[in-house]
């Protein structure tokens, strides 16, 4: 009976002492772990945002339409998995609103990427 009355205070206190650092060490790692995809989350929001002001945005280079920014951007919509519900309700409405611009040469292409895009995306989900 001595023998575990003397265990508590020599060897409980190492394993308390382990078990507190080691409970330290788990909540540091998990929060690195959070703050990480909290950042990885805004970077992608950020880029997701930047990439669909080019898609809408009918701002003009020289006088001329930026057509190739903006079907690149379509296509790199592709790379967005976490937005792929919104990218092909937006793609969807800016397909039917460009439509009323045909046969207009820029908006071909600009419907042309957006359906492989769409297709890429439905193809995925």
């Amino acid at each position: 009976m001595t023998q575990f009355i003397g265990w508590p205070s020599s060897n409980g206190i190492a394993a308390i002492s382990i078990f507190g650092a080691a409970v330290a060490f788990v909540t540091s790692t998990v929060q690195q772990v959070i703050q990480r995809r909290d950042t990885r989350n805004e970077r992608q929001f950020q880029a997701v945002h930047r990439v669909i002001e080019w898609v809408v945005a009918r701002e003009m280079v020289h006088g001329q339409a930026y057509v190739d920014k903006q079907a690149a951007a379509i296509f790199e919509l592709r790379n967005f998995p976490r937005y792929y519900d919104f990218t092909e309700r937006m793609l969807t409405r800016l397909r039917q609103k460009w439509e009323a611009l045909l046969p207009d040469p820029a908006v071909e292409v600009l419907i042309e990427e957006i359906d492989l895009t769409l297709r890429h995306i439905r193809q995925k989900k």
